[in-house]
């Protein structure tokens, strides 16, 4: 409620002095090429709310994730550091393009820690074949067929363990899996799939990698406050996050690159 309101006093602002270089501004006053019409209000208030949904809550989520499992796997916070150090000498201290590309390692950690803890809900496709047949049950056309993401990673032949213990925030926690073909994962569908896959995937992984290419820069290591962080989730997530965050004791690199 509180976040409408907030969408609701821009467009009232919009009205009141015309368009501005906001992301609201353009959607609020884009017309259709075809039939010249524009969007109800309702109907940019909640593109709006999905835009802050799938533009922040994904990616802060995934990050916070992925700052807990650094934290409590030591010996690959140290590879994603030393690979910073080698992109600084390579490319300079700017990112760019090239230098997030050249981020193998990080790459490898962020897909790790997706795999471990995607989306916590379904996703949901309208069956459009009347030919469809799962495991020997067919599934008529038209009906909402429910994909489990998380479930999906779970039961990968190329990481299964029968103990669970390869969806362990620190036992399944191996980046390493992610660089040889032989041991890559078979299923991996954090950001959905086919035409329904995430728009903003290559800005989410931009963002990330910028973001933690930066913390492995400058800052030497951190501890995790709360000694218990990780064993609570937080309920009814769109994205898994552990309940009290994860609140850190940083110590500074002597040299910042």
């Amino acid at each position: 409620m509180y976040l409408e309101s907030k969408v609701e006093d821009k467009l009232q602002k919009l009205d009141r002095d015309g368009p501005d270089n906001s992301t609201l501004s353009k959607l609020y006053f884009a017309t259709d090429e075809e039939t010249g019409e524009r969007m109800t209000q309702k109907q940019v208030i909640d593109n709006a709310l999905i835009l802050i949904l799938a533009g922040s809550e994904t990616s802060s989520s995934t990050l916070t994730t992925t700052s807990l499992m650094l934290a409590l796997n030591k010996n690959e916070w140290e590879k994603v550091k030393a690979e910073q150090r080698e992109i600084v000498a390579k490319h300079g201290e700017e990112s760019t393009r090239q230098s997030i590309d050249d981020c193998v390692y990080l790459d490898a950690v962020i897909r790790e820690a997706l795999r471990i803890k995607p989306l916590e809900g379904m996703e949901f496709r309208q069956v459009s074949d009347s030919n469809m047949v799962v495991d020997g049950k067919r599934i008529p056309k038209n009906w909402i067929a429910m994909l489990n993401i998380k479930n999906t990673h779970w039961e990968d032949p190329a990481v299964y363990k029968e103990d669970g213990s390869h969806m362990d925030i620190e036992k399944g926690f191996v980046p390493e899996r992610w660089l040889d073909e032989s041991t890559k994962p078979g299923e991996w569908m954090p950001f959905g799939d086919g035409r329904r896959r995430c728009i903003g995937e290559r800005l989410a992984w931009a963002e990330m990698k910028v973001m933690l290419s930066i913390l492995a820069r400058r800052v030497e290591d951190y501890e995790l406050v709360n000694e218990d962080c990780g064993s609570k989730w937080k309920p009814e997530a769109f994205l898994s996050r552990p309940l009290d965050g994860v609140l850190v004791k940083a110590t500074r690199a002597a040299t910042v690159v």
